[in-house]
C-alpha cells in the first residue's frame, strides 16, 4: 500500500488547538508579539538540555496558549512557517493596526490584499516570518484571489469594489450559502467536531492556591492592544500531493480552495492550498508550495484537541501503523495527554486531549495509553497533585477571563468559532 493508499477508518474527533513556531532569538519575538500585537505569557521555561526558551503565549481565556516561540532556530535557513494568521473586526481596526506597524521598526513587509473572502494585512515580525490579518466580508470568492487594496479609501468604497470585483469571479456566491454547503459537507463526510467533554475525574476537590499569582502579565511597554483574535496557521511544504492527502485521509481536513497565489510584497508567487474543518472558517491549515528540505522545520507544533482518550488510542494504532509518520512520543503535561508526532515532511503534530487540571509548563511525564481511563486519570490527578503550582483548568480559566478583560488585552471575541 503506498502512503497515498493510506485512508483513516473515519476521520478524528478533532479540532485547531494552538500553533507553535521555532525561532532564533525567542526573546525578540516574545516581545514583539507581547508589546505590539498584545499576546500575554502564560508559562515559561527551558527545553533542549535547558538552553533554549519556550514561550507559551494566549490573548484568549479558553487556550492556556494560543501561540508558542520556541528558542534554539539557526537563522542560517528561511523559517517553513508560511504564516500566523489573525482576524480583526472591522477595517477600522485593520487601519489602525496598519498605522501601528508602520511605526514598528521591527515589522516589515507590510501590505494590504483584497482576497474577496477577506481584506487582508500582511505584516513581517522581526525574523521575517510572514503574519496576516483579516476581515471578512460577506462574499466567498475561489481562493487564491488577490486585489488591491486601498485602506486610504472609505468603508463604502472598498466593500462596493470587492462586490463589483465578486460578481464577476465564476464559483463566487454569498459566504452563507458557502458555509451551508461546507456544513453539510462535513457533516455528510463526518469531518464537524465540536468542542467535547473534558477529561474528568470523579471528585477534583483540588484547593485554590495562589490566588495572588498573576496568571497572564502584560508587557510594561504594550499600549493597547489591537483588536484581532488568532485564527489559522500556514507553513511550507515540498510535496503538496503528499501532504493533502495525509492532512486530509489520516487528519480529516478537506481542501476548501487550491490555486496559485500571485507575489503579495515580498512574498514569491507560490501554490496554496486551503484546509479546513469549521464551515465558518475558509482556511484553519494553509499548505504552501517553496519548502527547503535542507531546512529543519520550524513548525514546533500544531496542535489539535481531540475529544477521548479512546479516539486518542485509536489515533496512537493508526499513526504507528503509517508508513509516513515517524516515531510516536507520548507525554502527559497534567493540562493535556498528548500524542507527538512528525508528518511526512517533518511538522510536529500534537494530539492532545485536554485535562481538568493545569499545572505550569512546560511541564511533562510519560504517557501510557494502554492503562484504563481509570487508572490513567487517577495517575495523573495524583502528579498534578504533587506539581506546585496547580489548580483546576476551570479556575485557570475563569482567573484568566478576569486578568484579560481588566488588562484589555482579551482577543476580539466573535470571531472565530468554537471549533477553529
Amino acid at each position: 500500500m503506498s502512503n497515498n493508499d493510506t485512508v483513516a477508518l473515519a476521520p478524528p474527533a478533532l479540532m485547531f488547538s494552538h500553533f507553535g513556531i521555532n525561532v532564533d532569538d525567542a526573546d525578540g519575538l516574545e516581545d514583539f508579539y507581547t508589546r505590539v500585537l498584545g499576546f500575554c505569557v502564560s508559562d515559561h521555561g527551558l527545553i533542549r538540555g535547558d538552553k533554549d526558551r519556550i514561550i507559551f503565549m494566549t490573548r484568549r481565556p479558553r487556550e492556556h496558549h494560543q501561540f508558542v516561540l520556541a528558542g534554539g532556530r539557526s537563522a542560517e535557513k528561511d523559517s517553513t512557517v508560511g504564516e500566523t494568521g489573525f482576524k480583526a473586526p472591522d477595517l477600522a481596526a485593520l487601519r489602525g493596526l496598519k498605522t501601528l506597524l508602520e511605526a514598528e521598526p521591527d515589522a516589515s513587509d507590510i501590505t494590504t490584499v483584497d482576497h474577496g473572502i477577506c481584506w487582508t494585512l500582511y505584516f513581517r515580525d522581526p525574523e521575517g516570518i510572514r503574519c496576516s490579518v483579516s476581515v471578512d466580508t460577506t462574499h466567498h470568492v475561489p481562493q487564491p484571489t488577490a486585489w488591491p487594496l486601498d485602506l486610504s479609501l472609505s468603508d463604502a468604497d472598498i466593500i462596493g469594489n470587492t462586490a463589483r470585483r465578486a460578481r464577476e469571479i465564476p464559483g463566487s456566491m454569498p459566504r452563507e450559502d458557502w458555509q451551508a454547503a461546507r456544513t453539510a459537507q462535513f457533516s455528510a463526510e463526518g469531518r464537524l467536531t465540536m468542542e467535547g467533554e473534558e477529561t474528568g475525574n470523579a471528585n477534583p476537590d483540588f484547593p485554590r492556591p495562589h490566588p495572588e499569582r498573576v496568571l497572564l502579565p502584560v508587557h510594561p511597554l504594550a499600549a493597547r492592544p489591537p483588536a484581532i483574535a488568532q485564527a489559522h496557521c500556514g507553513f511550507k511544504v515540498s510535496d503538496m500531493e503528499a501532504m493533502i492527502t495525509f492532512y486530509d485521509k489520516v487528519l480529516g481536513y478537506a481542501v476548501t480552495d487550491r490555486g496559485t497565489m500571485p507575489a503579495i510584497g515580498a512574498e514569491p508567487e507560490r501554490e496554496y492550498t486551503y484546509l479546513s474543518r469549521d464551515p465558518n472558517e475558509h482556511h484553519q491549515v494553509i499548505l504552501v508550495s517553496g519548502r527547503d528540505m535542507d531546512a529543519p522545520s520550524s513548525v514546533n507544533q500544531l496542535s489539535l484537541r481531540i475529544m477521548t482518550l479512546d479516539e486518542l488510542r485509536r489515533m496512537e494504532a493508526e499513526l504507528e501503523a503509517h508508513p509516513a509518520v515517524g516515531p510516536l512520543r507520548r507525554t502527559c503535561h497534567g493540562n493535556s495527554f498528548s500524542i507527538y508526532f512528525p508528518d511526512p515532511e517533518g511538522n510536529v503534530v500534537e494530539l492532545a486531549v485536554e485535562s481538568v487540571w493545569y499545572v505550569p509548563a512546560p511541564h511533562g511525564a510519560p504517557l501510557d495509553l494502554s492503562w484504563s481511563d481509570e487508572k490513567l486519570i487517577n495517575w495523573a490527578e495524583q502528579h498534578c497533585r504533587e506539581t506546585p503550582g496547580f489548580m483546576m483548568r476551570a479556575d485557570w480559566k475563569q482567573r484568566a477571563r478576569v486578568e484579560l478583560l481588566s488588562s484589555g488585552h482579551i482577543e476580539a471575541e466573535g470571531l472565530v468559532s468554537d471549533v477553529a
